[in-house]
C-alpha cells in the first residue's frame, strides 16, 4: 500500500512519455462468416467495418465465407454481417493493430420470416457470436478482447468473468461461486477437455478459508482465452459431473502473421507467440509461457507473512487444416506450483495470527488431441483423446513462536515440522466422441465418454495433534476443550483405479417460434459402483424480435471428489449427489444499445456428502436441501465508445445433513450480491474501466471461546473456539471497488501497453468468516488492502 504513489507517478511518466511517438502503421481485418447452426461458411455476405468517426468500408463474401479488408486505420470497429434469410449479426467494437491481420468470426442464424412480415422489420439480436440459447437466458458468452479488458483481471481470466448471472466473487480468490453453491462444484472445460484443476494454490491444507476458497490463480491469462461460455444452470445433456454452473474456456489459436509480445509485471513474466507454425502452410501455434513468484506482490503490499507462492505456465496449442473437411488441434498444458511459508513468514506477523508451516508442490498437464471432421451438408463429427496428469504434495507444521527459542539462534521459533501430510496423485485417460447434425424437426446431438482414472491418495500424521477449534458435537474425553488428531482417525490410503462410462442424445424440435430440446445422459460411476440416468429437458421461445423465454429442467449428478473418497475408508463408496434444477427466465432488448434479463431458479439437492465430524475423515450422503433466487442482469452494449452492466443475484439456500441439529444456511450462500461495471475507450490509445461489487454477508457460526484449554505438561497457553451452531449468524456485507487503465501506443516498431488493475481500491473487508488465534483467544480480523498489479506489455508483428 505504501508503494501506490510510487506506481501512480511512474504510469503518469510513462504515459506522457508515449504520448508523442509515432503514429501506428495500418492494419488489416479478415472476417469469416458462417451459418451459426451447422458452422458451414456462408458466401454473398455484406460485411461492413466503422470506425469510430463512422467511416465505413463494406466488402462481401468469397466462397469461403471470407470478406478481407486491407489497410484499415488502427482503431476500433463495429463489424457487422448481413444477408437475405439471415440475422444481422455484429460485433460491437473489434479491435484492429497496425501491422497485423486481425481475424473474426460472424456466426449468422437463420431467420423464418412469416410473409406478411418484411425481413427488413426483424431487429439485430445477434452479436459474433453466443451462448447456447437453449441453456437458457442466463448463458453468456465472452469474447478475447472482454476477456483481457476485464477490470480486476490481471494476468488471470478466472477474475475476468465478474458480472456474469448468479457468479459471486470476493476478489480475494480466482475461484468463483454460482447461486449459492461452493467453488468446487463448477464444471470446467478447456477446448472441451475436463479439467477441474484451472487454479493454481487450491489448498488441501492451511487455514480453513484458503481450503474453502477454490484456488488463488488461474493457469490461464486472459489473452490466452478466446472466449468464455458460461452457464449457471440448466444445460444440456452433454455435460455432466458437477452442478453448480458449466464453464467452458476456448483457448486462442494463431493468427495470420507472427506477434510476440512480452509481459512484465511486479510478479514475473509472461512470453506468448501466436502466429504461423513456420513449418506447415496450413498449421497455426499459440504458445504461451510465463513465470510468477507472488512473494514480490505481498512485499509491496506489506503481507509477507503469507508465504512465497511461486507458479509456471506453459500452454502450446497447434490447429491443423488438413482438409477443407478435416481439422487438426493439439493441446499442451503443464503448470507446476509451489508454496513455501516457513518460520521467517511466521516471524512477519507480530500477532502470530497464523502458526502453520507450509510447503505444497503440484505437477498438473494436461495432453490433448482433437480431430474435428465435416460430414455431409449439416454433420459434425468430433473426436478428443487426452491423458491428465496430477501430482500433489502438501505439507503443513506448526511453529511455537511464544516459546523460548532453542538452538544458537536466538531468533529461530520451536517447530513441529511435517505433522500433518496429504499426497494425491491422479492419472486420467478420455475419449470424448460428439456428433451434430441436422433433420427436418432441427439439430440432433449424441456422444459417448470413456474415461479410465487412476487415483493414488495418502493422508499421514506424524503422532497427535491438537487442533483448536471444533465442534459441540466432536468426540473428545468430558470436560476436554479441545480436539486431538490421532493417526488412527486420521490416516488413511487410497489407491483405486475406474472407467467411467457416459452416452448422451439429444433432439431440438423447431415449432413456430418455439424450440424444445429433450434429451437424456447416462452415467456409469466405476467408483460409486452405480449407474445414474439424467434427463434434461429446455424450451425457448422467441415471442417477438425483441422478447424472449426460456425454460430449463433436469436432474444433475456431482460426483464425490476423490479427496473426499480417500479421507476414510467408510468413504471410499460415497453415491453420486442429485440435483433437480427448473429454472424460467426472460431475455428483452429494450432498444438497439440496452437489453434486460431476468431468471428465476429452483433446485432440490439429496444425498449430499456432509462431514461427520472434525475429528475423523468420515462422510456421508445425509444431506439434503434446497436452492431458489432470481437473477437480473441490465446490460449497455457497447456504443459511442462505452459500456456498462448492472447484476443482481438473490439467493435462499438451506441444507440440512439429518444429524439432529435442524437445517442451515449453506457455507457459500449471501441473500444479495451486486456488481456495477462500466467501461469507456476515451481514445484508441486509453481505456478506462471500473467495478464496484456488493453482497450480504455469508453465513457464520455461532461459537464460544474458552481459555487456557491445556493442561500444564503442555507448557503452553492456548485458548480454543468451540462452534455451538453451524452457519446460525449472518457475518458482515462485502464490498470492493476494482479499477483498471490500459494505454496502448506503437514505439520502435512495436506496441507498448501500460496497465494498471487495482483490486478492492479502498481496502473493504471481504465479510468472509474469520480465522481463530489460539493464542491470543482472538478471533483474526485481517485488515484488506488494496491489491495493485501493474507493469508493461511489448508486443511485435512480424
Amino acid at each position: 500500500m505504501r508503494a501506490l504513489p510510487a506506481v501512480h507517478t511512474l504510469a503518469g511518466l510513462l504515459l506522457w512519455g508515449l504520448a508523442h511517438l509515432a503514429v501506428a502503421e495500418p492494419g488489416g481485418l479478415v472476417v469469416s462468416t458462417v451459418d451459426a447452426a451447422s458452422g458451414r461458411p456462408l458466401a454473398g455476405v455484406r460485411v461492413e467495418a466503422t470506425d469510430r468517426d463512422g467511416r465505413s468500408q463494406a466488402a462481401v463474401t468469397d466462397a469461403g465465407g471470407e470478406a478481407r479488408f486491407d489497410a484499415l486505420e488502427e482503431g476500433f470497429y463495429r463489424v457487422a454481417a448481413e444477408a437475405e434469410g439471415r440475422r444481422r449479426t455484429e460485433e460491437p467494437v473489434f479491435r484492429v493493430l497496425g501491422r497485423r491481420v486481425a481475424t473474426l468470426e460472424l456466426q449468422l442464424p437463420a431467420v423464418e420470416v412469416a410473409a406478411a412480415t418484411a425481413l427488413e422489420e426483424v431487429r439485430v439480436v445477434a452479436r459474433a457470436r453466443q451462448a447456447d440459447s437453449l441453456n437458457g437466458v442466463s448463458s453468456a458468452f465472452r469474447n478475447r478482447d472482454e476477456l483481457r479488458n476485464a477490470v480486476g483481471a490481471g494476468p488471470d481470466v478466472m477474475r475476468a468473468l465478474d458480472g456474469l448471472p448468479g457468479l459471486a466473487s470476493d476478489g480475494a480468490f480466482a475461484g468463483f461461486t454460482v447461486r449459492g453453491r461452493g467453488p468446487r462444484n463448477n464444471l470446467i472445460f478447456v477446448d472441451d477437455f475436463p479439467l477441474d484443476k484451472v487454479v493454481h494454490f487450491d489448498q488441501t491444507i492451511g487455514e480453513e478459508d484458503d481450503i474453502a476458497g477454490g484456488g488463488r490463480f488461474s493457469i490461464f491469462a486472459p489473452n490466452s482465452v478466446a472466449g468464455a461460455e458460461f452457464s449457471p444452470g440448466g444445460w444440456g445433456a452433454a455435460y455432466g459431473g458437477r452442478a453448480g454452473s458449466l464453464l467452458r474456456l476456448e483457448l486462442a489459436e494463431g493468427g495470420l502473421p507472427p506477434v510476440t509480445s512480452l509481459r512484465l509485471d511486479i510478479a514475473g513474466a509472461e512470453f506468448t507467440y501466436d502466429g504461423p507454425s513456420g513449418i506447415d502452410d496450413d498449421t497455426s501455434v499459440f504458445f504461451t509461457a510465463r513465470r510468477f513468484d507472488f512473494g514480490n506482490v505481498f512485499e509491496l503490499i506489506g503481507e509477507e507473512d503469507i508465504g512465497t507462492p511461486k507458479v509456471t505456465d506453459i500452454i502450446l496449442k497447434t490447429t491443423t487444416q488438413l482438409t477443407d473437411r478435416d481439422e487438426l488441434q493439439f493441446l499442451v498444458i503443464h503448470a507446476p506450483e509451489d508454496y513455501t511459508r516457513d518460520l521467517g513468514n511466521v516471524a512477519e506477523d507480530e500477532d502470530f495470527d497464523d502458526t502453520s508451516l507450509i510447503r505444497a508442490e503440484q505437477d498438473l498437464s494436461l495432453f490433448g488431441v482433437t480431430w474435428r471432421r465435416l460430414l455431409g451438408d449439416s454433420g459434425e463429427w468430433t473426436n478428443r483423446l487426452y491423458l491428465r496428469t496430477s501430482d500433489k504434495e502438501s505439507t503443513q507444521g506448526e511453529a511455537f513462536p511464544d516459546l523460548p527459542p532453542t538452538g544458537d539462534d536466538p531468533g529461530v521459533f520451536p517447530a513441529r515440522e511435517d505433522i500433518f501430510s496429504i499426497f494425491e496423485k491422479e492419472e486420467e485417460i478420455g475419449w470424448r466422441s460428439d456428433f451434430t447434425t441436422f433433420n427436418r424437426f432441427g439439430e440432433f446431438s449424441t456422444g459417448l465418454r470413456v474415461v479410465h482414472q487412476d487415483a493414488d491418495f495418502e493422508t499421514q500424521l506424524d503422532g497427535p495433534w491438537v487442533r483448536y477449534v471444533y465442534e459441540s458435537d466432536d468426540p473428545r474425553p468430558p470436560g476436554q476443550q479441545f480436539i486431538v488428531w490421532q493417526p488412527e482417525f486420521i490416516e488413511s490410503s487410497f489407491a483405486e483405479s475406474g472407467t467411467n462410462l457416459s452416452a448422451y442424445v439429444e433432439q431440438v424440435f423447431e415449432v413456430g417460434a418455439f424450440e424444445f430440446r429433450p434429451g437424456l445422459r447416462v452415467d456409469r460411476d466405476d467408483f460409486s459402483e452405480e449407474t445414474y440416468t439424467a434427463p434434461r429437458f429446455s424450451v425457448g421461445y422467441n415471442a417477438t424480435p425483441d422478447l424472449r423465454f426460456s425454460l430449463t429442467s433436469g436432474l444433475f449428478y456431482e460426483s464425490p471428489r476423490f479427496l473426499t473418497r480417500a479421507a476414510d475408508p467408510v468413504n471410499f463408496d460415497l453415491a453420486n449427489e442429485e440435483i433437480a434444477h427448473v429454472s424460467l427466465g426472460f431475455d428483452y432488448a429494450i432498444n438497439d444499445s440496452w437489453n434486460v434479463l431476468v431468471e428465476a431458479y429452483y433446485q432440490e439437492l439429496d444425498d449430499l456428502v456432509v462431514d461427520q465430524s472434525r475429528a475423523t475423515g468420515v462422510a456421508l450422503n445425509a444431506g439434503e436441501g434446497s436452492n431458489r433466487g432470481v437473477d437480473l442482469v441490465l446490460q449497455r452494449a457497447f456504443g459511442n465508445g462505452w459500456s456498462a452492466d448492472f447484476t443482481y443475484s438473490w439467493n435462499d439456500a438451506s441444507q440440512d445433513d439429518n444429524d439432529g441439529r435442524g437445517s442451515y444456511t449453506p457455507d457459500f450462500s449471501r441473500e444479495h450480491f451486486a456488481t456495477l461495471g462500466a467501461r469507456w475507450e476515451v481514445t484508441d490509445r486509453l481505456q478506462l474501466a471500473a467495478r464496484w461489487k456488493w453482497g450480504s454477508g455469508r453465513p457464520g457460526d455461532r461459537f464460544i471461546i474458552h481459555r487456557d484449554v491445556l493442561p500444564p505438561e503442555f507448557g503452553l497457553t492456548r485458548a480454543s473456539k468451540e462452534i455451538t451452531e453451524t452457519n446460525a449468524t449472518t457475518l458482515g456485507d462485502y464490498q470492493s471497488l476494482n479499477v483498471r487503465v490500459d494505454y496502448r501506443r506503437p514505439f520502435a516498431g512495436m506496441d507498448v501497453v501500460l496497465f494498471l488493475d487495482v483490486i478492492n481500491v479502498y481496502g473493504a473487508d471481504r465479510g468472509a468468516p474469520l480465522e481463530f488465534n489460539p493464542i491470543s483467544g482472538e478471533q483474526i480480523d485481517e485488515d484488506a488492502s488494496p491489491f495493485p498489479q501493474f507493469g508493461l506489455i511489448l508486443e511485435r508483428a512480424w
